[in-house]
């Protein structure tokens, strides 16, 4: 047998409002509106690591030229310059890359991973007078 006010006991009930009240606890389920659930559940445009979420990319008229200069950078440890959308200008070894980043090894081996959404162009350090 259980005793009711034995503190292993849990009561159950409802109450007018919607909510349920378990022991001497009151759980609150808040109504959202649908434009506060539309806004929790589409991801903002503005912040860059969540603007590809939820949505598929597809690539139909891709020629793999990117790809294959990446690559041949990474083979061949060329040092690039990669100038940023700011203007900022980045010098490194390319180490790795994938469809929506690059990573670099610059001086002291630091690491940096940038975004390529965020990179206006590249080009090989050799060729900074040309630019």
């Amino acid at each position: 047998m259980s005793d009711t006010n034995s503190p292993t006991s849990k009561t159950h009930a409802h109450v007018e409002d919607g909510s349920s009240v378990i022991g001497q606890r009151k759980l609150i389920r808040p109504t959202l509106s649908a434009s506060a659930l539309a806004e929790f559940r589409q991801p903002h445009s503005s912040d860059p690591l969540t603007v590809h979420a939820g949505r598929s990319v597809t690539h139909t008229e891709d020629s793999h030229a990117e790809t294959f200069y990446l690559q041949k950078q990474v083979q061949t440890q060329t040092r690039l310059v990669v100038v940023l959308v700011d203007g900022e200008q980045i010098e490194g070894t390319l180490e790795w890359y994938d469809h929506s980043a690059i990573k670099l090894r610059g001086s002291q081996r630091r690491h940096v991973m940038i975004y390529k959404s965020g990179i206006k162009y590249l080009f090989k350090a050799d060729e900074r007078g040309q630019h």
